[in-house]
């Protein structure tokens, strides 16, 4: 049985809301969160420019958000995108190592 994917983008819009970026700025700020899509299965890709990018924590932190935004009720995956920093294929491939 698939999950609607209403239910994956509430889940999604609820976990995002309130979610800060090691720094201090909302992950929603536009500068950060460069795009965003779920499939109807419930695959949730999320495009992210660190706004620190040598910055562990950061790296860090995207770690942990994608694991977050997998648990997620109507989620059956997640996949973080690192766009706009030297060497994102780099980060989107830690980010993404099961």
């Amino acid at each position: 049985m698939v999950n609607s994917p209403s239910v994956a983008h509430m889940s999604l819009a609820r976990l995002l809301r309130d979610r800060k970026e090691p720094h201090g700025k909302a992950i929603t700020d536009s500068s950060i969160l460069k795009g965003v899509e779920i499939s109807e299965i419930g695959i949730v890709e999320l495009w992210i420019k660190p706004r620190n990018p040598h910055c562990p924590c950061c790296l860090d932190d995207l770690c942990q958000l994608r694991d977050q935004v997998s648990r997620q009720k109507g989620v059956s995956d997640c996949h973080i995108e690192v766009v706009g920093i030297p060497q994102s294929d780099r980060w989107t491939a830690a980010v993404n190592e099961r």
